[in-house]
């Protein structure tokens, strides 16, 4: 019989300055080597009992912490320093976790903690570079890296230091199909061959279930299933889908059908860019001749690192051709933005101090009344499904909605172009239809990356893949 590796006993959390508990009465028993899949919608708890696990919560943020974790029979609370390497986590931002300036320092940093011998260090970085596909990068900049490039060297810092309870918080929102496919069944044999515990937080549950021993869903704050895969299929289908049907982007390709697209937004001729040098053979995006039209959605996809988000930062101005030239055909419009980018990281993009004011410092800057603001504002946040936020600092939110936040601050200056870089990292299928909602006839040209194909499909009328350098059109 297994061990207990995790014993969660009358938990619950708050955090300061919120009148709700985000965890309520959890109790859990997790076996050793169980692969567990926690889910539910954004916001519902699922970081912060991760944060619990590991000790962050209560050691790190502050907040009424009551009950007891337990990781194999001793106490979290009594020394969470002295849980590592037992414990690892791959938190939701790899940049919040990547300190190093190459990607094998990175790696080393940990075993480095744990004294590894030099010779069985280097060992453990081949290892686990050739786990994620990172071999070729090992002596690359972490800075050079793509958003799921770093998530995979997050997940082989985590593997290298060898934990037997591994805490993985949306470990693959930003990895291509296969790349997600390849680490699900990494984690799933190390599981299974070294009787690693492994809790994944995860909004695409079709995609996690084949790899789950159990799934854990949570509904502000509280364990409302705790079974079987095969038994939440038939939770799902009774509870929810009744409620919150599948969403069906399909309607939105007739809504283009009789638009006219002959008005070239942005024209790009004959563009390369390099982030090193002129040398072909390191150009990222080469050859780039495109025409982009009022009235389009553009879905770009691609595997990690192939030069999607590059692509954006270049329409967006961000970034500067190598060589050929970009035209940006906009309208002189002093109550409107012109190109505006949601980032791969929406962090980045937030620093006032209530959602409120983060969506109104656009039209504010634009000049419209207080009146006209308040209202843009209000509208945004409902439709965003971010009601009750208002007056909410926007670090204190989820992941997910942090990314609305950082997309409505966008919307609410009614951009001409709208460019957005995995728009749809961290939300479940009721948030991404608020989303989707709200882009709609929000801008003459929107253009997305994704990893989504599915959606990429239904969203979008043109459809643009990057590959070798290179673009090529994809039939609908």
């Amino acid at each position: 019989m297994l061990n207990t590796a995790i014993e969660i006993r009358n938990l619950s959390f708050k955090y300061n300055g919120k009148s709700k508990y985000a965890l309520k009465d959890i109790n859990l028993k997790i076996s050793q080597g169980e692969f567990i899949l926690i889910c539910g919608h954004t916001g519902c708890g699922k970081s912060t009992l991760i944060s619990c696990i590991n000790g962050l919560i209560p050691y790190e943020s502050g907040g009424v912490f009551k009950g007891e974790v337990l990781l194999f029979g001793k106490q979290v609370r009594s020394n969470p320093a002295g849980l590592f390497p037992l414990v690892a986590t791959v938190f939701q931002n790899p940049n919040t976790q990547i300190i190093s300036g190459r990607v094998c320092d990175e790696i080393a940093f940990g075993l480095e903690n744990l004294n590894i011998p030099p010779e069985e260090m280097e060992n453990r970085i081949d290892e686990a570079l050739k786990f994620v596909g990172l071999y070729d990068k090992k002596f690359e900049s972490t800075n050079s890296l793509s958003g799921g490039q770093k998530q995979r060297l997050a997940i082989a810092c985590a593997l290298s230091v060898r934990p037997k309870i591994l805490l993985l918080d949306e470990p693959v929102s930003q990895l291509d199909p296969k790349g997600t496919k390849d680490i699900l069944n990494i984690i799933k044999k190390l599981s299974k061959h070294h009787e690693i515990t492994v809790l994944l937080v995860e909004h695409r549950i079709e995609t996690i279930l084949p790899c789950s021993t159990r799934v854990i869903k949570l509904k502000n704050g509280e364990i409302t299933f705790n079974d079987s895969p095969d038994k939440f299929l038939l939770y799902e289908k009774k509870h929810q889908y009744g409620k919150h049907p599948i969403i069906n982007l399909r309607f939105l390709k007739e809504i283009d059908s009789t638009r006219d697209i002959k008005e070239s937004i942005i024209t790009i001729k004959n563009l390369y860019f390099s982030y090193k040098n002129n040398k072909s053979n390191n150009y990222v995006l080469k050859e780039i001749n495109l025409n982009l039209y009022k009235g389009e959605r553009v879905a770009i996809i691609g595997e990690n690192g192939t030069g999607k988000s590059t692509l954006l930062k270049i329409i967006a101005g961000i970034l500067k051709p190598t060589k050929g030239e970009i035209k940006r055909n906009l309208k002189n419009s002093p109550k409107r933005l012109g190109i505006t980018l949601l980032l791969q990281d929406p962090d980045l993009m937030l620093f006032k101090f209530s959602v409120f004011e983060e969506l109104a410092f656009a039209p504010e800057n634009l000049g419209l009344d207080k009146k006209e603001i308040n209202f843009i504002v209000n509208s945004t946040i409902n439709g965003l499904g971010l009601k009750g936020y208002n007056n909410e600092p926007p670090f204190s939110l989820s992941s997910g909605q942090r990314l609305r936040v950082a997309l409505g601050s966008l919307l609410t200056g009614r951009p001409q172009v709208l460019l957005l870089d995995e728009p749809t990292t961290g939300q479940d299928k009721r948030n991404l239809n608020f989303i989707i909602n709200a882009l709609l006839n929000k801008s003459e040209l929107i253009v997305m990356s994704t990893h989504d194909h599915e959606l990429a499909k239904n969203f979008a009328t043109r459809i643009i893949e990057i590959k070798d350098s290179g673009i090529k059109e994809i039939k609908k």
